[in-house]
């Protein structure tokens, strides 16, 4: 049974509204960028264990963060229906990304640096080039709805998005065309990721299960994960694809491993919905953030 407990918790999101939605790990590990209904977006330093900077700049709730696989930017998706980039270590504003025309909910980098996905109410998700920041395709199906998630294969070559419709979809990059449809959920999707190596999609769902599917058949589920009591908020695999992270709105944190399907350990300390969890780019290090304005870093003893 492996230790896991909460290391530190950061505060500063400030406000009645002030839930923390997206925390992302640098690829360092030793800043962590957090995204918050207070429309703001503040970096930690995890050595010193202090804020570093505050991003102001979005006129809505910041849904989503993610830095750029150099470090060098960082993207933020809000409910103002933009996409904003950063230059976050100087605090500077280098573009601003228009399209949607809804609240946009989720944001992507590819691993190569050169796309930009965001997932959005307007029920479309739109891939930009993020040298020129224009934008290449917008993915879209008869039976759309509200997006939730999304995010790239470790090959690039397939974004997956979760929604409102129940489904995990996947789109081909090149062509922008819907793949694959896949319904295996009995309720919204909330989160997607990819593992590391690429062969394995796992999903969140507002049915309190986890679905884990393997890419390198596409025939049907690999495993589901239950036990959590709430919606699954949030679904994070770790670099060595050996554990997933999975946050919910039953203010757990369940932690399972991979190749038993067992549940590893329960993460308990934050007072509401969890909202974000995410590992180190080594693994070592958990971060989550939650609806009770707090971040809190996880390490196994």
């Amino acid at each position: 049974m492996q230790n896991w407990r909460c290391t530190h918790t950061f505060t500063g999101h400030q406000g009645w509204f002030a839930g923390v939605n997206s925390v992302a790990f640098s690829p360092n590990a030793q800043i962590i960028a957090s995204g918050s209904d207070d429309q703001t977006i503040k970096l930690w330093n995890l050595k010193v264990l202090q804020e570093i900077q505050t991003l102001s700049g979005h006129k809505g709730i910041v849904r989503a963060v993610t830095f750029s696989p150099d470090g060098e930017i960082l993207a933020s998706a809000a409910t103002d229906r933009t996409v904003k980039i950063w230059n976050w270590a100087n605090a500077r504003e280098i573009q601003t990304l228009f399209g949607h025309y809804e609240s946009v909910t989720s944001v992507a980098i590819s691993r190569n640096g050169e796309l930009l996905a965001s997932g959005s109410n307007d029920k479309t998700i739109k891939l930009w080039d993020l040298k020129t920041r224009q934008e290449i395709h917008t993915f879209t199906s008869p039976d759309s709805s509200l997006v939730e998630s999304v995010a790239f294969s470790y090959d690039g070559k397939t974004l997956a998005s979760g929604g409102w419709d129940d489904k995990v979809k996947l789109w081909d990059i090149g062509t922008g065309k819907l793949t694959q449809d896949l319904s295996w959920h009995s309720s919204k999707v909330r989160s997607v990721t990819f593992s590391a190596e690429g062969n394995i999609l796992a999903s969140g769902s507002a049915d309190k299960s986890i679905k884990i599917f393997d890419l390198t058949k596409l025939e049907d589920i690999y495993n589901t994960l239950n036990g959590h009591s709430n919606t699954v908020t949030t679904v994070s695999i770790s670099p060595n694809n050996e554990i997933l992270a999975s946050g919910s709105d039953d203010k757990t944190i369940k932690l399972w491993n991979l190749k038993t399907w067992q549940e590893i350990c329960t993460l308990c300390g934050h007072e509401s919905y969890i909202m974000s969890v995410v590992f180190s780019p080594d693994g070592q290090t958990i971060a989550s953030s939650s609806h009770d304005k707090t971040i809190k870093i996880w390490q196994c003893d």
